[in-house]
């Protein structure tokens, strides 16, 4: 019998310190570093940005990603974008030899557009998969 190993995919788990509750998801906060084995003793095959959580004048919002998951494979830097809000400037890197991740971002006003002048950026939240281990 062949042993098929199918993937497992799970939200971000609550990481006191590291990540922020907000709906039902724990989004990672911007410029900490996450080591893999905090995730999951399995190993990491891909991670998925979800949403992006900032506030405007104190009042938390969310926007959500296109999922588009990230093969864990070397170093990659992923730009983090979404149509609604342009002026969101972040990336995920992902660093696979030494199973890290870490997300950058910020706030920028673009000509034209609504000053982001009383925005915060929060958190990414992000999915992450697993090799399904029998």
């Amino acid at each position: 019998m062949t042993d098929l190993r199918f993937p497992d995919t799970f939200p971000m788990p609550e990481i006191p310190g590291v990540t922020v509750p907000y709906a039902g998801l724990h989004y990672l906060r911007p410029e900490l570093l996450l080591d893999f084995i905090s995730v999951s003793a399995q190993p990491l095959i891909s991670v998925t940005p979800i949403a992006v959580l900032y506030t405007t004048v104190g009042v938390l919002q969310r926007i959500d990603l296109r999922k588009i998951p990230i093969a864990i494979k070397g170093r990659i830097i992923y730009p983090i974008t979404s149509l609604s809000m342009p002026a969101l400037r972040a990336r995920l890197i992902i660093n696979g030899p030494f199973k890290k991740l870490k997300f950058q971002g910020m706030l920028i006003a673009a000509s034209g557009e609504p000053s982001v002048q009383n925005m915060t950026l929060i958190g990414l939240a992000l999915e992450f998969t697993t090799r399904h281990q029998p």
